[in-house]
């Protein structure tokens, strides 16, 4: 149990003496800058210069909450809802997620729910889209189509029917 709790708060910990090791006016200097996100050179640079291993961790972590616990399903679900359960703020969270997804959490969010909706049709072959957008957790038909293309490069009633006839052709 303890070493659960050590592997969960490390990241937090490390965070937090990070940041009191900096004076007050290198904090200050840090937040007015933007951080730039973008590995160069292939390194894998941490965020705000803290160490590659406590973002790569949480990371990690976001990716597998994500996959166990599917919280994308609710359509309300937020950066902070995601930041609360991973014991993190929403901007560390944030530029975590861009930096190793190289997304936005919005869509970040929207590939699980179209992935979620993918595997549910190949489940089950007589789902309209409609009924997949609702089902994977988007709020319309319109945000499901437009991330569904965004994700796949084509639409959701393209994927499906040509995946359906390529059932067709090719039974079990």
């Amino acid at each position: 149990m303890q070493m659960i709790l050590m592997l969960f708060f490390a990241p937090v910990l490390l965070t937090g003496v990070y940041l009191l090791g900096r004076s007050r006016a290198q904090r200050e200097s840090d937040a007015r800058q933007p951080t730039s996100l973008a590995k160069k050179g292939g390194d894998t640079e941490s965020l705000a210069d803290g160490p590659a291993a406590v973002d790569q961790f949480l990371y990690d972590r976001c990716c597998r909450y994500m996959a166990d616990r599917k919280p994308f399903l609710v359509e309300s679900f937020s950066l902070g809802d995601l930041a609360s359960v991973l014991y993190t703020n929403k901007v560390y969270l944030s530029k975590t997620i861009n930096y190793y997804s190289g997304k936005n959490f919005r869509s970040y969010i929207n590939y699980y729910r179209v992935m979620y909706a993918m595997e549910l049709f190949r489940k089950n072959k007589a789902l309209t889209v409609t009924e997949l957008g609702s089902l994977a957790g988007f709020h319309s038909g319109t945000t499901f189509n437009q991330a569904f293309k965004a994700v796949m490069q084509e639409s959701p009633s393209t994927w499906c029917a040509r995946l359906r006839k390529k059932n067709r052709e090719y039974p079990k």
